[in-house]
């Protein structure tokens, strides 16, 4: 009894001292834009606004964010009720496709806008967040 007893307990500490530590997922997804290509989108109330980027990780992705909103900081500041717009999407997988056309709003206030593309892995790193300028002006 004893010699299974001594076997069982070294097979376990056999098992146990093979074992492969995991290592931490530390790399950060990337967010690859497409669409637009330029860092600069000019554009005027009612026009259509074509979006995608390609996102990738090494593990798992989990979710995404586009993102538009008022500028801060530019000398052609909205006032009043400026457009904004967002959605959220819950991903997975090594890669993801983001595509989205959006009407700007007919009535949508004249100035400086961010379009900012967001995304986070299941490791909880977070992607550098890539912005796009949009500029609304009238015709």
């Amino acid at each position: 009894m004893k010699k299974l007893i001594l076997l069982s307990f070294s097979a376990a500490v056999l098992f146990t001292a093979c074992k492969k530590e995991e290592t931490p997922d530390t790399q950060k997804p990337v967010i690859t834009v497409t669409t637009p290509a330029a860092d600069h989108v000019d554009k005027i109330p009612g026009d259509t606004l074509n979006l995608a980027a390609m996102l990738t990780d090494n593990v798992d992705l989990l979710n995404a964010k586009i993102d538009i909103h008022v500028a801060d900081g530019h000398g052609h500041k909205v006032t009043g009720g400026a457009w904004e717009w967002a959605k959220v999407y819950t991903i997975n997988g090594l890669e993801h496709s983001l595509n989205e056309t959006i009407t700007i709003p007919a009535d949508a206030e004249i100035g400086e806008y961010h379009i900012t593309f967001e995304t986070t892995d299941k490791s909880g790193n977070a992607a550098t967040p890539v912005v796009i300028e949009l500029h609304i002006d009238s015709l």
